[in-house]
């Protein structure tokens, strides 16, 4: 754990202009920390801009209800933000996961500041505010709101909510702690609609994304005695169920229900021909040291990376890793 919270929270009250941003492919981890932490701010009287890369997934939409995410992509200018006193990166550790942001990011480096719960991490900041044993960054956030005394609100308390309860798998990963239960009361409390995100979350499925599911597991692949399960997604399978990019999150999750299985693997060729690779574990084999063979990284429970290609040769280098993870047996 690195937080320094006299420090941090000095930075946060001092500095009177904030740009926050995340990384590429936003989860609502990342978009829910950074909406929690645009409430807290501005209820202490800052002047704050949620800047990501890429637009916000529209799955995802639900979550920004004022529509305060915006994006590079959208037309915000990285002139319109390099004034800003602080650059607030959260749930990333690394350059490459900020696509066009990592631009600003540079312009501004000696402003940016880091907020995360990841392992893996490169120079992206001199100020590192991390906990890795935090169950998501929304709960370093919830922290920080209880820190500076602000009261929770609805507005606060949904996205962190939503950011909690995903990046802990419906609160069934091993992170999970009876303060993660403790805290998720309190933001149930203070106005998050469990029931409601819920449904946002995983009651919106489009018939071509449950095409795309059936694609994929029937595709699935079995090996060393059935703790490995390995599939795939390329682009001819999105194009044919006619499914959206968006449409490939948290598939691998899914081989994870077959019994016996202790490590999980996709990889997904993206439309610029690159592989976005996910490892995720339920055994001593580390995630984080997998993607990090391929510059990736996360938690030793889950992470991933993003692959060159051609498809078959990254295929066959991420088979080779983790067979090389398993003992080769």
């Amino acid at each position: 754990m690195r937080l320094d919270w006299a420090t941090l929270l000095g930075v946060l009250r001092d500095a009177q202009s904030f740009v926050l941003t995340s990384h590429v492919r936003p989860d609502c981890d990342a978009l829910g920390s950074e909406l929690g932490m645009l409430g807290i701010l501005e209820a202490i009287g800052k002047d704050v801009r949620i800047v990501n890369a890429q637009a916000t997934p529209a799955n995802l939409k639900w979550i920004d209800p004022d529509r305060r995410l915006e994006s590079l992509a959208e037309g915000v200018k990285k002139d319109d933000l390099v004034s800003r006193d602080v650059l607030i990166v959260l749930d990333t550790s690394a350059w490459a996961q900020l696509g066009a942001m990592g631009d600003v990011a540079k312009a501004m480096r000696e402003k940016v500041l880091v907020i995360d719960h990841h392992v893996s991490e490169d120079d992206l900041s001199d100020r590192w505010f991390k906990d890795t044993s935090a169950e998501a960054t929304a709960r370093i956030v919830y922290e920080i709101g209880l820190r500076l005394k602000v009261p929770l609100s609805k507005r606060i308390a949904t996205p962190l909510y939503a950011g909690l309860s995903t990046d802990t798998g419906g609160f069934r990963f091993p992170n999970v702690s009876g303060e993660s239960f403790r805290v998720a009361a309190r933001l149930v409390d203070a106005g998050a609609d469990p029931t409601a995100i819920y449904r946002e979350l995983f009651e919106q499925d489009s018939l071509a994304r449950l095409h795309l599911v059936g694609r994929t597991l029937a595709g699935a692949q079995a090996s060393h005695g059935g703790r490995v399960i390995v599939s795939t997604v390329r682009q001819s399978d999105i194009k044919e169920v006619q499914a959206q990019p968006a449409d490939t999150e948290d598939l691998v999750n899914l081989t994870l229900a077959v019994k016996g299985t202790e490590v999980a693997v996709i990889l997904i060729e993206q439309p610029d021909g690159r592989i976005k690779t996910s490892f995720r574990s339920r055994s001593q084999v580390d995630c984080n040291a997998l993607a990090a063979r391929f510059g990736g990284g996360g938690h030793k429970a889950a992470a991933g990376a993003i692959l060159p290609g051609p498809f078959d040769v990254a295929h066959e280098q991420v088979l080779a890793a983790v067979d090389d993870a398993c003992g080769g047996a």
